[in-house]
């Protein structure tokens, strides 16, 4: 996979992209990559899941001096069934989510999870932070960093997640990674989500929660606050403003309201 990798890395993608697509080409094998891809999707797999798998494997074959041209003609169609929406915390939910975790989740997953539905930043990102991340960019704290595409995206800190973000950094002194994990690499997002497992299954009132559903929850409030667009697409670092508007459906409460307003 020597190859892969030098290929992955010349294609400008982040880190965590690099490592997925490798982990996913080293289970499909260098023998038959395309017959494991097609074992592997169905019309029931979810879209989000084929991109990736599809994606893995493209980059596979490219490594391996296939044209562009031979691996359309190999690949299946990126079909599969769309994502099911997924809704955001309500504001009640989600001060009842602060409190689990304030009272809860061990350090360092403790001030991640603060972080995520205050920031809209991807577990990945989170994880892989490093305490020159945080800066002061005109005034505004916040975290600079390359998050998705290797791309260089701000972030800035509301109150709470500055105290939160200050108040681990003056307690735990961290001088490389911001979150370190257990062998002096940064902390895993898998360590982070076995913590919204446990949320979840303890308190069931916070329903379908994971890191994907803080950082919709991020967006939705933005828009429920008049937020415009194309900042909220800068903030999550989406490429398409497509992508944006997917996550900004109207959730039942700004349904409610609008309808209200009408008299």
């Amino acid at each position: 996979m020597t190859d892969l990798g030098q290929h992955l890395k010349k294609q400008g993608l982040a880190t965590s992209t690099r490592q997925k697509y490798t982990a996913i080409a080293a289970a499909a094998g260098e023998s038959d990559p395309v017959a494991w891809l097609n074992r592997r999707l169905t019309s029931k797999t979810p879209i989000g899941t084929v991109l990736p798998l599809r994606a893995a494997v493209k980059h596979f074959l490219l490594s391996e001096g296939y044209s562009a041209e031979e691996i359309d003609a190999l690949l299946p169609k990126a079909k599969g069934r769309p994502n099911g929406l997924r809704d955001a915390l309500t504001p009640d939910q989600l001060a009842a989510y602060y409190l689990a975790v304030e009272e809860e989740v061990d350090e360092p997953c403790r001030t991640i999870l603060l972080l995520l539905p205050r920031t809209g930043m991807r577990i990945s990102e989170v994880c892989n932070l490093r305490i020159e991340n945080l800066v002061s960019r005109g005034g505004v704290k916040g975290l600079l960093f390359r998050g998705k595409r290797d791309e260089e995206r701000f972030v800035p800190l509301n109150t709470p997640a500055l105290k939160a973000v200050m108040a681990y950094v003056e307690q735990y002194q961290p001088t490389g990674w911001l979150f370190e994990g257990n062998s002096a690499g940064p902390i895993t997002p898998h360590a982070v989500r076995i913590y919204t497992r446990r949320l979840r299954e303890k308190h069931p009132e916070l329903g379908d929660l994971s890191p994907h559903v803080l950082r919709h929850t991020h967006a939705t409030h933005l828009l429920r606050k008049g937020a415009d667009l194309r900042a909220v697409q800068a903030l999550l670092g989406h490429k398409s403003i497509n992508t944006t508007a997917r996550y900004l459906h109207p959730d039942a409460g700004m349904l409610q309201e609008a309808v209200e307003r009408m008299g």
